[in-house]
C-alpha cells in the first residue's frame, strides 16, 4: 500500500505566477551549424531570431539569459549513436514524451540484434510467402544513417534467410543527398522505381550490380543522385527480380518520409497516379509505421498559421498554444537552397507574431537553468511544466 498523503499533483512554482497562456513554437529543421553558404537559416534574414541570442542589446523579442541550445540528435532523441542526425519525427516525439527512449533507427537495432522483429506480426504476415514466393527488400541504399543503414540491411537478409526466406531480391535506391529518391513527391519518379523493381523493365540491363554501377558512372555527369534506372537480367535478357503474385515486399528504411509513396502503388487497388501495367498481389509490410507528406510552397503555411497561434493567445482560452512550423524542415529535403531561405525567412516572421503578441511573458529575474548538461529537446518538457508554474525539474 502507498502513502495515502501522496498526491500527484505537482506543486506551485515559488516564483512563477499563474494563469499565463504558454506559447510552445517547435521550428523544425532549425539548429546552429556552421555558418556558410549552405546554411539556410544563416543565410536568411531571420532577425526575429537573431533577435533572442543577442548578447549586446535586449531587444523586445528575447534575451541571451533565456536562451539555451538543446540536442536534437543521437541518444539524446533516443538514437543509436551521437553521429545518427536527428529528425523531425523523432524530435517531436521526445518534446511530447519528455524522456528519452529508443526511436527509429534505434528500435530497429534493438529489433534485429533480440530477434524480435521475426516475431512480430509484420514478419508473420510476409512469411507466409516464402514457401512458393520471393522476398523482396527495398529502400535506400546508405551508412548516413538518415533514413537507412546499410548494417541493418545486411542483419535483415542474414535474418530472413534464416527465418525461412529461399528467395530473397533486393531493389536499392541510391541518392547521393542522403534523401530518397522522389523527395519531392515526383510520382513519375516512382513510376521509373515501379517499372524497374515490380515490371523489370528499365532504359539500362546488366548481369549484376557491380557492372551497372561501374559502367553508368563512366559519364562524368553521373553520381549515386542521378544513377539511371537498371535491372539485373539473366543469360537471355530476362530480369532477375521483378515483383509477382505471390511475393512478399519489405521497405527497409526505417524513417517514412517518401516511402510512403512506394507504399501506396503497392498497396492501393485505386491507385490512380500512374499505370502500373499489373497490380501484383503482394504481401507488404515496412520497417516502421509510415505516414504521409503534404506538397506544399516554400513559405508552407506559416502566415496563416502565425495568424490562428496570433488570435489563441490573444483569446486567453487556452493554458497553452502549440505552433509548429516545418518549413526549415520540410523545404529542406527538396534540396533547393533558394526555396529553403525563402521557408527559413517565413518560419521567422510566424515566430514574430507569436512573441510579439504574448509579450516578454517571464517575470523579471527569471532565467533558465545553468546546470543541465547535454540538455535534449526531453528536457523542454520539464521547462514548459516549470513555465505552467509547477516545480517540475
Amino acid at each position: 500500500m502507498g502513502n495515502s498523503d501522496f498526491s500527484w499533483k505537482l506543486a506551485d512554482h515559488p516564483k512563477l505566477p499563474k494563469g499565463k497562456t504558454v506559447a510552445v513554437v517547435v521550428l523544425d529543421g532549425w539548429g546552429e551549424a556552421n555558418p556558410d553558404k549552405y546554411n539556410c537559416i544563416h543565410v536568411a534574414e531571420t532577425p526575429t531570431m537573431d533577435s533572442a541570442q543577442a548578447v549586446d542589446h535586449r531587444p523586445i523579442y528575447g534575451a541571451p539569459d533565456k536562451w539555451r541550445l538543446v540536442r536534437a540528435h543521437g541518444t539524446a532523441v533516443g538514437l543509436p549513436t551521437e553521429d545518427d542526425m536527428g529528425n523531425s519525427e523523432v524530435g517531436h516525439n521526445a518534446l511530447g514524451a519528455g524522456s528519452i527512449f529508443a526511436q527509429g533507427a534505434k528500435l530497429v537495432d534493438l529489433a534485429l540484434a533480440s530477434g524480435k522483429i521475426y516475431d512480430g506480426e509484420g514478419f508473420k504476415y510476409i512469411k507466409e510467402c516464402f514457401d512458393q514466393g520471393t522476398l523482396h527488400l527495398t529502400g535506400l541504399l546508405s551508412d548516413g544513417g538518415v533514413r537507412s543503414r546499410l548494417d541493418q540491411l545486411q542483419l535483415l537478409l542474414k535474418g530472413s534467410s534464416e527465418h525461412g526466406a529461399k528467395r530473397i531480391r533486393v531493389h536499392v535506391l541510391t541518392d547521393g543527398r542522403d534523401v530518397l529518391d522522389g523527395s519531392s513527391n515526383d510520382w513519375g519518379v516512382v513510376k521509373r522505381a515501379w517499372d524497374a523493381q515490380v515490371l523489370g523493365e528499365a532504359p539500362h540491363k546488366f548481369r549484376s550490380a557491380a557492372e551497372a554501377v561501374k559502367k553508368l558512372r563512366e559519364d562524368p555527369k553521373t553520381n549515386d543522385q542521378y544513377l539511371p534506372p537498371f535491372v539485373i537480367v539473366d543469360e537471355s535478357g530476362k530480369a532477375v527480380g521483378p515483383m509477382v503474385d505471390g511475393d512478399a515486399v519489405v521497405t527497409f528504411n526505417f524513417q517514412a518520409d517518401r516511402m510512403v509513396m512506394v507504399a501506396k502503388a503497392l498497396e492501393y487497388e485505386d491507385f490512380d497516379k500512374f499505370d502500373r501495367v499489373r497490380f501484383p498481389k503482394i504481401r507488404y509490410a515496412g520497417m516502421l509505421q509510415y505516414d504521409g507528406e503534404l506538397k506544399l510552397p516554400s513559405r508552407m503555411k506559416a502566415v496563416e498559421i502565425a495568424e490562428k497561434a496570433r488570435d489563441a493567445i490573444l483569446s486567453r482560452k487556452f493554458d497553452q498554444v502549440h505552433v509548429n512550423l516545418p518549413n526549415g524542415d520540410m523545404v529542406g529535403h527538396t534540396g533547393d537552397i533558394e526555396a529553403t531561405i525563402v521557408g527559413c525567412k517565413a518560419a521567422d516572421e510566424a515566430v514574430k507574431v507569436s512573441i510579439a503578441v504574448g509579450g516578454s511573458g517571464l517575470a523579471l529575474g527569471v532565467r533558465f537553468l545553468k546546470d543541465v548538461l547535454n540538455g535534449g529537446l526531453a528536457n523542454v518538457a520539464a521547462t514548459i511544466m516549470n513555465l505552467h508554474q509547477t516545480t517540475v525539474r
